[in-house]
């Protein structure tokens, strides 16, 4: 998202900002035996949003839209409405004054949690997180949270998420017209002008993945089979791109892979 002008500065590592995500998958539920390690995620496209849009927006298949525009790693600033203490984690309620407060939970192991004090009631912050939608009402699954130190933030923040969503609705506009078949041979021999589709070939194959529900996640050659104007090497190169950004992870085998997201 860097380089569309937007994220840079708010990226942020899930070993540094994210609050104790290993910790969190093995309060919440057993991983399967069969998954590998997982990365560690790089979270790179991070959206500024208002509440508004969060609690507004679509979502199918955990893949959520604002004005059709896919968003998962988002940013928020707002003040704290509420704040209580759970044994494994940290529920605050963030108001923005866009709509009704959103809840945004920080996760923590059960030891750890009983050491900390939230962060009090009033106070202006800005929340770094993943939009989740459990028993049908959405919230933010909490990887960074700070206080404001200079309420100019606020202002800045608004004029991000006025700014992000225009470039993200014009960059989705543009990707409408590319409706041309991609040949594999079109791929390999991509230069630097067509970072563009080598861009929107990524997508697609990022979009089939997190679309997948099961555990194992969804195999290469299932992939293929949904992209057949692709060869088999081209999505390899694809699947190995987003492993190494973070984007996703191996599971059972090196032929299926799940979201990170």
């Amino acid at each position: 998202m860097s380089k569309s002008g937007f994220g840079s500065s708010d990226s942020i590592s899930a070993s540094g900002g994210a609050s104790g995500g290993s910790d969190q998958q093995s309060e919440r539920g057993a991983v399967p035996a069969v998954k590998t390690q997982r990365p560690r995620v790089r979270i790179q496209d991070i959206v500024p949003c208002n509440v508004n849009q969060l609690l507004s927006s679509t979502v199918l298949d955990t893949v959520f839209k604002v004005r059709g525009i896919t968003v998962s790693q988002v940013s928020i600033v707002g003040i704290i409405r509420g704040a209580e203490k759970a044994s494994n984690h940290i529920c605050y309620k963030i108001d923005d004054m866009t709509a009704k407060p959103i809840e945004a939970r920080q996760w923590f192991g059960r030891e750890k949690v009983k050491q900390l004090t939230p962060l009090s009631v009033g106070l202006y912050v800005k929340v770094f997180g993943i939009l989740k939608c459990p028993a049908g009402t959405k919230s933010l699954e909490v990887l960074k949270i700070y206080v404001l130190e200079d309420m100019n933030e606020f202002t800045v923040h608004i004029l991000e998420s006025v700014n992000a969503h225009m470039m993200l609705d014009k960059a989705r506009g543009d990707a409408t017209v590319q409706s041309v078949p991609v040949s594999a041979s079109e791929v390999d021999d991509a230069g630097d002008n067509d970072e563009s589709r080598r861009n929107f070939i990524r997508d697609e194959v990022l979009r089939l993945i997190q679309e997948c529900p099961r555990l194992e996640g969804r195999s290469i050659h299932e992939i293929h089979a949904q992209l057949c104007h692709l060869g088999i090497q081209a999505i390899k190169e694809v699947i190995d791109y987003l492993t190494l950004e973070g984007h996703i992870y191996p599971t059972v085998d090196r032929e299926h892979f799940k979201s990170a997201d």
